[in-house]
């Protein structure tokens, strides 16, 4: 049989070990995109019949072929500890899959990125629920009346109107929209808590008619209303500050005033400089020696003024300080001119003389001692050593006619200390800045 079958010139069939090799060089070319199982025979050797092939050996070849095609499923691994740090990084690979990342841009959160809309809060009292206009400051969330705000403010007249023309009130202003409505980005334009103290106003503007608001509760609504343009409620904050802060010298009063560093701050970025003055001369009239002393905690007892601001009330100081010395440190020495006849040369009449009156003052030493007792030892030069304006009144206001000076020269000498109030008053401005 064997003689036969060389004799018609057909090659024995393959062992074992051949079909091994040939599994294993599949199982390489598997790796490359080439499936083992649909390899034609080699076309140099003609595939064997069914009789010369030898049925056992088949079976043993088959199952050799099914565990390399197994194990052809796996990744090839150098060693076990290599198969192992695959297998976790595939299971790892798949669980990473299947969340979906929180990260802005990632998964399925694609869409809140594409919005680009900061983390924001509804504001509790004005965030109005049958409103039509959302306004965003300060991350926090307005929901408003388009007709009002439109009716009160140029700012949100132009905004409203005219935002599809790009034409917005100034360059930090955003309109965002999307699928959830439109959002007006205001950004630095003012902030979240001086919108709220203005919109407080607006729902009851008679709050304040009676009793003037506090320098706390004006400022934010001044700040607010000038930023946004709400020409009525600007006009109203700023003539209640010329009345709280008021420039003129009658209404000048020896109790010092609070929150004097503030006004000028909020004087100077609002355009309000009719109360810068006597902030300055509030200021210039205290005893603090430098505008930035801390206190115990080391934080700064005032706000901030401008450098300018700050020279200036340095220079007041100086000069109210050297008022008061030519003033106060002694009486004036002149001669009483209270004589008969004396009354033509001033051009009084006789029934204003007061008869009553001596018809000279006391010597000049008595005068001066008068001067000391009533001026340096009651206190009032050091009280009022920073403050010559209220000084000179106080000096005024003191009875002489009690010391037995003469009505003429005491009627003198108050107009002379008028006149000195009405001169450094008129001084200071000189002193003041002009700041646009």
């Amino acid at each position: 049989m064997a003689a036969s079958l060389e004799a018609e010139g057909t090659s024995p069939a393959p062992d074992a070990s051949a079909i091994k090799f040939e599994a294993a060089e599949s199982h390489i070319q598997q790796d490359q995109g080439t499936d083992v199982l649909e390899r034609s025979p080699p076309r140099s050797q003609p595939p064997p019949s069914t009789s010369q092939i030898n049925v056992g050996d088949m079976e043993q070849n088959l199952t050799a072929l099914q565990k390399v095609s197994d194990d052809s499923t796996a990744p090839v691994c150098a060693n076990k500890d290599d198969a192992k740090t695959r297998c976790k990084t595939k299971g790892k690979r798949k669980a990473t899959d299947g969340t979906i990342s929180k990260e802005p841009g990632k998964g399925h959160s694609h869409k809140r990125a594409k919005s680009n809309r900061v983390a924001t809060r509804k504001h509790e009292d004005f965030y109005i629920l049958d409103a039509n206009t959302v306004i965003e400051v300060d991350g926090v969330l307005f929901k408003l009346h388009r007709s009002r705000l439109v009716a009160k403010s140029l700012f949100f007249a132009q905004l409203l109107e005219n935002y599809d023309k790009d034409n917005f009130p100034n360059d930090d202003v955003r309109v965002e929209i999307d699928d959830r409505g439109t959002v007006y980005h205001l950004g630095n334009t003012t902030t979240a808590d001086d919108l709220a103290a203005l919109l407080k106003f607006d729902d009851n503007p008679t709050e304040y008619y009676f009793q003037p608001p506090s320098f706390l509760t004006l400022a934010p609504i001044i700040c607010a209303a000038t930023a946004l343009r709400f020409e009525t409620y600007c006009n109203w904050a700023a003539r209640v500050l010329e009345q709280t802060w008021s420039s003129s010298l009658e209404d000048l009063t020896p109790e010092p005033k609070e929150d004097a560093a503030g006004v000028i701050v909020l004087a100077r970025s609002c355009g309000l400089n009719s109360v810068v003055k006597r902030a300055l001369y509030e200021l210039a009239r205290t005893r603090q020696i430098s505008l930035h002393d801390d206190d115990v905690l080391g934080q700064s007892v005032l706000p901030q003024i401008g450098r300018a601001d700050e020279r200036c009330v340095g220079l007041m100081k100086e000069l109210l300080v050297t008022t008061w010395s030519e003033v106060a440190v002694r009486i004036d020495t002149f001669p009483c001119r209270d004589k008969p006849f004396s009354n033509k040369i001033r051009r009084v009449s006789l029934a204003e003389r007061d008869w009553d009156d001596p018809d000279k003052c006391p010597p000049q030493t008595t005068q001066q001692v008068t001067w000391n007792e009533r001026v340096h030892d009651s206190g009032l030069y050091t009280k009022f050593l920073f403050d010559p304006v209220c000084g000179a009144q106080e000096l005024i206001n003191i009875p002489w006619k009690e010391e037995s000076w003469c009505t003429d020269c005491i009627r003198s000498r108050r107009a002379a200390w008028r006149k000195m109030q009405q001169k450094l008053w008129t001084e200071m401005d000189k002193l003041i800045p002009d700041i646009e």
